[in-house]
């Protein structure tokens, strides 16, 4: 038989097997198109349903990896070694597909995002007003260091202690981030753990002059961050993968015009939208997977919520507007 020729393949000449292919792809797009009810701001997997002509037999593929993909004539053939890819990254996060837990970005809107605070674009030092160059960057770095305590450092995030953030602030901001800490930083939900895989960030910053001895900081960025599912089951990247939307402002005050326990840093605003989250877990950031049946309505997609370069957007999976 010519090898080319599939469609007189005997497999797909067997009246019994085409049956059974046929019913095994419709039970799976019927399951499937219900997967998407109880999420939020979410794109549903496409479904590709390959026809082979003359045979009438449809093919349901999803998220399959290659090695899983393999025909017989691959069968003992070496399996294939991931690399980091240079393509083009999706521009909304998978409900459904294959996800490789070393590498759980790839296929997402952070694929090609760098890790951790590396991610935030921090602009020159430059002299902006009354403050050097000197004192623009000391600014800067002090903004950048509290950016990445707040969304990365393992004793905020994942043990839920601020000391280290509060003790960036200026002594007259602490009390109210000790009261209201999550007011300014991330805190995952009691028992849930990041895999051991670094963080995604994007993101920019820029800076002005404010009043006499004020430099006010503008932050825009996200984070995407990979949950382990542990034995729960996931049906892609948007069940283990929440990304968070900030927009936030910050000022550093310094000289005579404040007093001692004025100078140093305040968080002026601190805007959060939460994309692919599970809600109702004391405000903190709880995967998708944890609650399988949880419904609420369904929001317009908006550009902003995976690039720090669109307008913030209007609403948030859990709170209706930001902040």
């Amino acid at each position: 038989m010519d090898e080319y020729d599939i469609e007189n393949h005997p497999d797909l000449m067997d009246p019994d097997w085409r049956r059974h292919a046929e019913k095994e792809a419709w039970v799976d797009l019927r399951r499937n198109r219900g997967r998407a009810k109880w999420r939020k701001g979410l794109t549903t997997a496409a479904v590709v349903v390959v026809v082979v002509a003359g045979a009438g037999v449809g093919f349901y593929v999803w998220g399959k990896s290659t090695a899983e993909q393999s025909t017989d004539a691959d069968v003992g053939a070496p399996a294939s070694v991931a690399v980091a890819t240079t393509e083009a990254a999706p521009t909304e996060l998978p409900d459904e597909g294959h996800v490789d837990l070393t590498r759980p970005f790839e296929g997402t809107p952070a694929q090609n995002w760098a890790e951790g605070i590396a991610g935030l674009t921090v602009p020159a030092a430059a002299k902006v007003g009354s403050f050097s160059a000197k004192q623009v960057g000391q600014a800067e770095d002090q903004v950048k260091q509290a950016i990445a305590v707040a969304q990365f450092d393992p004793d905020t995030v994942d043990r839920h202690n601020p000391a280290k953030y509060i003790g960036l602030l200026a002594p007259d901001e602490r009390p109210d981030a000790r009261a209201n800490p999550q007011s300014f930083v991330i805190y995952l939900a009691d028992g849930y753990h990041l895999l051991p895989v670094s963080p995604r960030m994007t993101g920019s910053m820029t800076v002005k002059p404010g009043k006499a001895g004020e430099l006010l900081i503008h932050a825009t960025y996200v984070v995407a961050y990979a949950f382990d599912p542990g034995e729960h089951p996931v049906d892609g990247p948007a069940d283990l993968e929440p990304f968070v939307r900030v927009d936030a402002d910050y000022a550093v005050r310094s000289g005579s015009h404040w007093r001692a326990s004025s100078r140093g840093l305040w968080v002026d605003k601190f805007d959060p939208y939460f994309t692919s989250v599970a809600c109702g877990k004391d405000d903190r950031l709880t995967p998708a997977f944890s609650d399988r049946d949880y419904a609420a309505t369904s929001l317009s997609p908006e550009p902003g919520r995976f690039d720090p370069n669109k307008p913030m957007p209007t609403e948030d999976n859990c709170h209706g507007t930001p902040g």
